[in-house]
């Protein structure tokens, strides 16, 4: 229904636009002469490294595009030494998870977010056409498919945005369009790390296995579990066990938060204030904590260069603030001034930057387990991908508490790059999901006859002679089913007036796999599927429309039919909340 037949496109195009890191790959359909995919990996900033590049845009003081990620760092730099200003933003992907309308710069000007995205969708897209055009020729836009990858913690409303985003930029004409698919990001690594496994793991993932993938990046934190429908030897194939779930502010860049969190307890209000308005200082050092980051272990000390502050802050300066916080802590956490401008952070200190990140993702892992075993099944394999799985601090506690119950934990060679080439295998092989857990309830405000036993009176309604209950939440999908990624349900609909040209219907969520009527407390109005049903003057009849709804793929997909079964184009579906 939302696929073209997989000989419709020559080439897959997945962009992985992640909070702190970008990246696209490429691959054609055809596969090579062992039959496996041939995914190459970019940096939208420099085709020679397969690595992705930081997700920082820059624009001009009138809000026009100048650069995306290192080379756009690179080029604010560059204006500031210059005395000039640009607006260069960073993480502002977390503010969509907020659905916020604007993004604040690294200045603390604001700029439209869908603007930020559009644009960032726009430099990663036109990049990865140049790089095929250079491999192949000409070009069909037509015939590529085009796969981005968003948290499965996003809502419908997240996923909209995106699809908005990318025919904002170009990608694609319309929002329905059969060339554009959201990929999951961990569902993307979970075929990702089976397909490209060592020949002697792959052997020991059998069919029946579960397996948990752990995408740790730099904003969320998703975790889904699979199990595997599908010997070694076979085509990938897969359902999810359980519905996919994490935290949306647990990744790396959380760190930075609780990094900066100190920097305003040691530095004080007023020289934090400096810190915060010298952006050049502040990129330099959260650059520097990157890399300390990312390398950290256990009872290792990792030195912070407050030179960059210049002469806001003196060596007499800095170790009169050594000596402050010193005073205020415990003995693990003193700090030591090395050199003039120099502080070195003891292990536990940096390691309590990462401590309340890591009991949410250990806790959370270990309540899926249970959920796992409560099916009668066990988790086998248990594969940590995305940037922040990078960290060897994060792999030794996952290993610490979790390897003891027999379960295999692996970190893919390259982890960051894991969510890009299984968004390229999804794209070539969209069904390997076979299945997916609905998160919640869905369905729709009908009447229905009045049964005076099970309806209030209250919602007793007459008409033409007639006793009907409204308000009833007729459900489509439940809460915990298990629905088929082609699995559709559909309904007939007439229009109450022969004049209405219109057809508005109304959709509702809910958390609960039970409810009786849409003004409950715990449901909400999802949104609403706005259908053209023709002329005013044809009859009531000619204007039956059939909606068909699919659950089971990463977004909820909408179409309806005429009488005659010929799909409406004018048939949009709007959502109201992030449900």
């Amino acid at each position: 229904m939302y696929l073209k037949d997989d000989t419709a496109f020559t080439h897959v195009i997945a962009i992985d636009f992640g909070t702190g890191a970008s990246g696209y790959g490429i691959a054609p359909r055809v596969l090579d002469k062992e039959g496996k995919p041939r995914i190459e990996v970019f940096n939208p900033c420099d085709d020679s490294d397969d690595q992705k590049t930081p997700t920082a845009i820059l624009f001009d003081n009138n809000m026009q595009f100048i650069e995306f990620g290192s080379q756009g760092m690179s080029r604010y730099a560059e204006l500031l030494d210059d005395g000039e200003r640009g607006l260069l933003f960073q993480n502002y992907k977390m503010h969509l998870l907020h659905m916020h309308s604007n993004a604040k710069s690294l200045d603390g000007r604001e700029m439209p977010l869908m603007l930020l995205i559009k644009e960032t969708l726009r430099y990663i897209s036109n990049k990865a056409l140049i790089k095929l055009q250079e491999q192949v020729g000409k070009v069909v836009p037509t015939k590529i498919r085009w796969v981005l990858t968003v948290p499965a913690l996003w809502s419908e409303e997240h996923k909209l945005f995106m699809r908005k985003a990318a025919v904002e930029a170009g990608i694609v004409d319309h929002m329905n369009s059969s060339n554009l698919l959201l990929c999951l990001e961990p569902e993307g690594a979970s075929i990702q790390c089976r397909e490209d496994a060592e020949p002697g793991l792959k052997e020991q993932m059998l069919k029946g296995s579960v397996v948990m993938v752990l995408d740790c990046g730099g904003g969320t934190v998703d975790i889904t579990v699979h199990k595997l429908l599908c010997d070694p030897v076979e085509k990938f194939l897969c359902n999810e066990l359980i519905p996919s779930s994490g935290g949306c502010e647990w990744g790396s860049k959380y760190v930075d938060l609780y990094f900066e969190e100190f920097l305003k307890e040691f530095l004080g209000d007023k020289l934090y204030k400096q810190y915060q308005l010298n952006a050049m200082a502040r990129l330099d050092i959260l650059r520097d904590f990157e890399i300390l980051k990312r390398k950290f272990k256990l009872n290792e000390r990792c030195m912070i260069k407050f030179s960059y502050l210049g002469e806001d802050l003196n060596t007499n300066k800095l170790q009169q603030l050594v000596k402050e916080h010193n005073s205020r802590h415990q003995q693990d956490f003193h700090l030591k001034l090395k050199g003039l401008s120099n502080v070195e952070l003891p292990s536990a200190l940096m390691a309590s930057f990462f401590q309340t990140l890591f009991e949410n993702i250990k806790n959370k892992v270990a309540q899926l387990i249970h959920q796992v075993e409560q099916k009668k099944e066990k988790v086998n394999f248990i594969f940590m991908v995305g940037g922040f799985s990078e960290s060897p601090f994060l792999k030794q506690e996952i290993i610490k508490r979790f390897e003891t119950n027999g379960i295999q934990i692996l970190v893919p060679r390259r982890p960051q790059v894991s969510v890009i080439r299984g968004a390229c295998l999804f794209g070539l092989s969209p069904r390997s999901i076979s299945s997916r857990i609905a998160k919640k309830t869905y369905g729709i405000n009908t009447l229905t006859t009045y049964d005076q036993e099970r309806h209030p009176h209250n919602k007793k309604v007459i008409i033409e002679g007639e006793e009907f209950s409204e308000d009833v939440f007729d459900a489509f999908v439940r809460k915990g089913d298990s629905v088929g990624c082609d699995e559709v349900h559909t309904k007939i609909y007439c229009p109450v007036r022969s004049r209405q040209t219109i057809m508005r219907i109304i959709f509702y969520v809910t958390d609960k796999r039970e409810v009786e009527f849409v003004d409950e407390q715990s449901v909400f109005q999802l949104g609403e599927l706005c259908i053209d049903i023709g002329k005013p003057f044809q009859s009531v009849e000619d204007k039956t429309v059939k909606v068909t709804l699919l659950f089971g793929a990463t977004q909820i997909y909408a179409t309806a039919t005429n009488k005659d079964g010929t799909e409406i184009k004018n048939c949009e579906f709007k959502f109201e909340c992030g449900q």
